[in-house]
């Protein structure tokens, strides 16, 4: 029978160096999770346990294969962090193997310090007491201020969309330092215990991770100035649709001026067939008027203001290129959607839409547009005919046909559909292609 104090120290080490880093894994992707918030905490108690029952067979058992148990233990966590995130696999291994390397420094600087204060015949017995009185202040000091870090800066950066296919290489930078770390304390003739209890290991493994923050630190930087720059394009690319708005307001404000100056000559004309008599003259130039007034018989499409001053104008671009447009909107004057947010929605399908209708040439261009809001949620669906085969990345987003990268329209149309926990559908199928989109407002 093992003693119960073994076992408690076992016990304490297995939780100190597995549970504080696998809360840190899980951290910045706390809003990325596929299982909820009570599953994720029971296999994390689950997950503890499997680590104690390790360490103990680690610990009691001098036959067991060591390196085995803790390639059981690696799969194992590995296993639960990949199914329970759920986010681009690069930025999930980039994380697991950064904090990997943050563990194996703490383990190190742990035993360094029992070592030199409890002395090295304590050292060298496994899962003692005083290890873990190190390991304690060890993480304390490492993780407190990590958390700190992930909390203000990391979770922000790691959830960007900027970058997406950059992550499928990214992971390779902590690689690379988990490479030197394993070549510092396994290529020499000396154990990895030796090692670790010489103070100079302590200061490599310091050093290796400071240089190694560092540079996950440059990442986060360049990846958020992409994201700026990618947010000032969407911005820039909503004042392009503004302007032509505007543009066109201009032109029916310029086309009404003209009309009215011209009435009076209309006018002129017809009084002098009805003086005459000429009610057949006045009739025929009547509809010969009527005709050259604009159609507006189209110009409205829905009650909502905003939506319907950019259906209106967008009908009217369709028209002037020969597409069909055909709208089915039941909106009301008020929806529980910012109008920037909506202009943003329907400026950047429409757009995309007008795009790709206007390089068809074997059949007849066609845009139909289906928009209808309920108490808690908002449908748009929007179909357009094409030619050209869309193009996906790697990351599975939409490549522009006008520039290198993710469509603008589409990754702005993305984050609108992120920031309502809605849903985004997109189907390129026989020649035509689908967008859905649903917004929960709910709670908006």
């Amino acid at each position: 029978m093992f003693p119960f104090y073994r076992i408690l120290e076992v016990g304490l080490y297995s939780i100190l160096s597995f549970l504080p880093f696998v809360l840190l894994a899980l951290y910045p992707f706390r809003r990325q999770l596929r299982l909820s918030k009570h599953m994720i905490i029971f296999l994390t108690g689950l997950l503890t346990v499997i680590q104690i029952f390790l360490g103990l067979a680690a610990a009691f058992h001098p036959d067991a294969n060591k390196g085995v148990l803790s390639f059981v233990s690696t799969i194992v966590y590995a296993v639960f962090y990949f199914t329970a995130v759920k986010a681009a696999f690069g930025k999930t291994l980039f994380t697991l193997l950064m904090l990997s390397n943050i563990a194996n420094l703490v383990v190190t600087m742990s035993k360094c310090a029992e070592g030199l204060i409890f002395g090295n015949a304590m050292a060298i017995q496994s899962y003692r007491w005083t290890n873990s009185v190190c390991m304690i202040f060890v993480t304390l000091a490492v993780a407190v201020p990590l958390y700190l870090y992930f909390r203000v800066y990391y979770s922000d950066g790691i959830t960007k969309q900027a970058g997406a296919s950059s992550w499928n290489y990214l992971w390779l930078i902590p690689t690379t330092f988990y490479l030197l770390w394993f070549w510092r304390f396994y290529g020499s003739e000396k154990t990895a215990l030796e090692i670790t209890l010489e103070p100079s290991s302590s200061i490599f493994m310091l050093c290796i991770n400071m240089g190694a923050f560092l540079v996950y630190h440059t990442v986060l930087v360049l990846i958020n100035e992409q994201e700026r720059n990618r947010t000032l394009e969407a911005h820039t690319h909503q004042l392009e649709i503004q302007n032509l708005q505007y543009e066109n307001l201009n032109r029916q404000i310029a086309a009404t001026r003209q009309a009215r100056h011209d009435l009076r000559h209309h006018i002129t004309v017809m009084d002098e067939y009805l003086i005459h008599g000429e009610y057949d003259k006045l009739h025929e130039y009547l509809q010969d008027y009527k005709k050259s007034l604009p159609n507006n018989s189209a110009f409205f499409f829905c009650k909502h203001n905003t939506v319907n001053i950019l259906l209106c104008y967008f009908a009217q671009q369709a028209k002037e290129k020969q597409i069909d447009f055909s709208v089915s909107a039941s909106l009301p004057e008020q929806i529980a959607i910012p109008d920037n947010i909506l202009s943003a929605l329907f400026g950047n399908l429409l757009e995309n839409a007008l795009d790709a209708c206007q390089i068809v040439r074997d059949r007849q261009a066609q845009i139909f547009v289906k928009a209808k809001t309920q108490p808690d949620a908002f449908f748009l669906q929007i179909e357009n005919t094409y030619c050209q085969e869309p193009v996906k990345d790697r990351e599975g987003h939409y490549l522009s046909s006008k520039r290198r990268g993710p469509g603008i329209g589409l990754e702005s149309v993305r984050n609108i559909v992120t920031r309502y926990d809605g849903l985004l559908e997109i189907e390129p199928k026989d020649g035509c292609f689908r967008v859905s989109v649903l917004l929960n407002i709910a709670d908006s």
